[in-house]
């Protein structure tokens, strides 16, 4: 059978370092001190391919996994290279700290990236002569404050004021002491974002074996300074660097370059005419060339470079691909253009290379720092890469990814247009099933997100259905659980807030369908329900709305299932509910399910016998004989809007003489089911006994002969279903 797409399952690797991040203190940790400060085991030494998973992981699960709590002081854990090894580490976000690059400082590190890591200042700065004997790939990307050191004080060795650090990051001066002196084995440099304070050629000049580097955005007034590394740089990023005629002067004599990026963020904040003599000019004087990134300049000429076939734009899926998978970590505006590409093509058209699509939109939702905009389209375009069309090509790990990426982007971004589509992307999968790893979490966001007084119509309608969906054919554990969460309250202020617009839409309907689902078996939902003063909102929609079949069925198969809790029937027992009750049995809404789950309600109380019906109106006779015209109304072969997952609600109706009416509904309901679903229904009737009680019902004097005579059929129904086994596969 061939494998789906992101079928590979996770390593013992990767599943161990989950493991031990989340459990520190259960496996490779122990707390010490008043504090409880985390302190590595003295028996555990770990090789530098473990430590440096173990760091990498630590950022993405901070970033990544609401669940996942920082742990203060885990990079002192790495302080002894005797006990633990760093060599290739990846820090980004407001995460990193001076500190925390102080306790890896005696490490040899070959490389460190830190990316937009704003809280590190110059005294970070200082712990990266540290590692300049080692290093050999540094990434100082978007670090803004990192060549500055805080004004008014100097910079002590033991200083650790980080928290009126960011009050005075705006009083900074430039670290005039820093020096790229002695870093000999650096080979990859990353500035993007270099403040305009600090002089470029003067902070390189020192680097002289330089064959990558990376100057986005910085201010280049003297670019004949690149000229150092024409016979070394092989790579060369000048994104959001303004063009001039000397940048270009000195790029032709760049001979060695194999990959040149020159793009733009926008057209418009360009002063720079891209020419096809220019491009040419390029192509020809850099022969080494395999990768040129002119995008965001305007074109002149109608240029173009034929040679060029692998450069990322907007061509085809390949080069959109490319462009989400060069553009994602340090450049969103253009990756959220291409995921916006993506997104037609996966609508529109279709999308051949799924895995990687999926792969690609998760890594970039999964990025911090992004606004909304990147969370839009991502989450649209995994709505619709996860629809009908390309469900049987994905794997159940790969779903769970997209579950997971959906979920943190519910947590963390509040943005109308991103719920809305992460809702609607959850119901692409098949629910609960499909949601079962994730189920308490997804529950606890949908009530959230429908705690508003007034949401987004939409948003509300998908998460009510979500909702219900959620609660519908789980144990009663799960419903108890989310019944803890506050979910029938949510679903009563939703019904509650439509009944005072006086209107009945389908967040109305969902919200008392989802009642209905999660009180089923369940007697704590269904005391919340009357605590939360669910059968005043009954009465009140009953009166609003009263030809709403669908409304009126779900609220009585609701009803059926607090009737069927013995402590909460007294609850019921009132003149106004037993009269609407009654009233109810003559409905034909929704064919007979209206007057059944009526009639459903009045026999668990029938059951309780004579002596709890203390009221004078409307007598227990009468409503008996009403309850007996009704049944003897409905066709028996009554195709059903109803789910049963076991029958002892119904079969303790049986073996009883104190109702005879309730007998016979009971006995109706299982001849109707086992008639019109025998594959369905008479295995489960066999299997909870419901034979034996029957033979009962027949044994009975109290027993009124047209339900002994039901009750007969019933068994030669079960009794034919045995006798023939191919219907066993029904």
């Amino acid at each position: 059978m061939a494998s789906k797409a992101g079928d590979d399952p996770d390593s013992l690797m990767s599943l161990c370092t989950v493991f031990c991040l989340k459990n520190l203190r259960r496996t490779m940790c122990y707390s010490e001190g008043e504090r409880n400060q985390l302190q590595l085991r003295p028996d555990v030494f770990l090789p530098g391919e473990i430590c440096d998973r173990l760091v990498n992981v630590y950022m993405d699960l901070v970033h990544t996994d609401s669940d996942f709590e920082q742990q203060d002081g885990f990079f002192q854990l790495f302080s002894d290279p005797r006990s633990t090894r760093l060599t290739r580490l990846q820090l980004r976000e407001d995460l990193v700290r001076d500190r925390d690059l102080e306790a890896i400082g005696k490490q040899d590190l070959m490389e460190l990236h830190l990316s937009c890591c704003s809280h590190v200042t110059a005294r970070g700065l200082r712990t990266l002569c540290s590692f300049r004997h080692s290093l050999r790939s540094l990434s100082l990307f978007g670090c803004s404050s990192i060549f500055f050191r805080k004004s008014g004080a100097p910079l002590a060795a033991g200083e650790d004021q980080d928290e009126a650090e960011e009050e005075r990051l705006q009083q900074r001066t430039v670290d005039l002491d820093f020096s790229f002196q002695g870093f000999n084995r650096l080979r990859l440099l990353n500035l993007g974002g270099l403040p305009a304070e600090l002089d470029v050629e003067t902070l390189l000049r020192p680097l002289p074996a330089l064959t990558s580097l990376d100057l986005s955005a910085v201010h280049l007034p003297r670019p004949a300074f690149l000229t150092q590394w024409k016979e070394r740089l092989a790579s060369l990023v000048l994104y959001n660097v303004e063009l001039t005629e000397e940048l270009i002067h000195t790029l032709l004599q760049m001979s060695r370059l194999r990959h040149l990026d020159i793009s733009r963020e926008n057209q418009r904040t360009s002063k720079f005419k891209m020419t096809r003599k220019i491009l040419s000019s390029i192509v020809q004087s850099l022969v080494h060339l395999v990768s040129l990134d002119i995008s965001g300049h305007i074109m002149l000429d109608n240029c173009t470079v034929p040679a060029f076939e692998d450069v990322t734009g907007s061509k085809n899926e390949d080069q959109i691909l490319n462009a989400i998978e060069a553009y994602t970590e340090q450049r969103p505006e253009l990756a959220h253009r291409a995921i916006n590409q993506l997104f037609d093509i996966a609508r529109i058209q279709h999308c051949s290379q799924l895995l990687r699509a999926l792969q690609l939109v998760i890594t970039a939702l999964k990025t911090p720092k992004y606004d909304k905009s990147i969370q839009v389209t991502g989450s649209a375009a995994l709505f619709y890469l996860t629809n009908t069309e390309y469900r049987s090509d994905q794997s159940v790990r790969l779903r769970r990814q997209v579950i997971q990426v959906v979920r943190n982007g519910m947590e963390q971004y509040q943005e109308v247009t991103v719920q809305r589509n992460c809702c609607l992307t959850l119901c692409n999968f098949s629910i609960p099933e499909e949601l079962e790893f994730q189920y308490h979490r997804v529950n606890l966001l949908l009530l959230k997100i429908l705690e508003p007084a007034r949401q987004d119509d939409s948003i509300q309608r998908i998460a009510v259905h979500l909702c219900n969906a959620l609660v519908c054919q789980v144990d009663n554990d799960h419903k108890e659980a989310v019944g803890k969460m506050g979910f029938v309250k949510t679903m009563l202020n939703l019904i509650q807030k439509k009944l005072q617009d006086r209107m009945c839409d389908q967040v109305m309907e969902f919200s008392w369908s989802a009642l209905w689902n999660i009180t089923d078996e369940t007697p704590d939902n269904c005391q919340m329900f009357l605590e939360c003063n669910g059968m005043n909102l009954f009465l009140d929609c009953l009166k609003e709305f009263p030809d709403k079949q669908e409304l009126h069925r779900n609220m009585l198969g609701l009803l059926g299932n607090v009737a069927e809790v013995k402590a909460l029937r007294p609850q019921l027992l009132t003149k106004q509910f037993i009269t609407v009750f009654s009233e109810l049995l003559d409905s034909k809404a929704d064919g007979i399910e209206v007057s059944y789950n009526a009639c459903g309600v009045l026999s668990h109380i029938m059951f309780d016998g004579p002596d709890v019906w203390t009221m004078e109106e409307p007598k227990r006779s009468h409503v008996m004989d009403k309850m007996w015209a009704a049944i003897q109304s409905w066709d028996v072969s009554s195709r059903r809007n109803i789910n049963y997952r076991s029958f002892e609600p119904i079969l303790r109706l049986l073996p009883q003489s104190c109702a005879p009416v309730s007998q016979h509904w009971a006995t109706w309901a299982l001849y109707n089911l086992v008639s019109v679903y025998p594959g369905k229904y008479c295995p489960l009737l066999i299997k909870e006994g419901g034979v034996i009680l029957l033979q009962k019902v027949l044994e009975l004097e109290s027993s009124h002969q047209e339900t002994k005579d039901m009750a007969r059929k019933v068994m030669e129904q079960c009794e034919n279903f045995k006798e023939d086994p191919m219907d066993t596969s029904r």
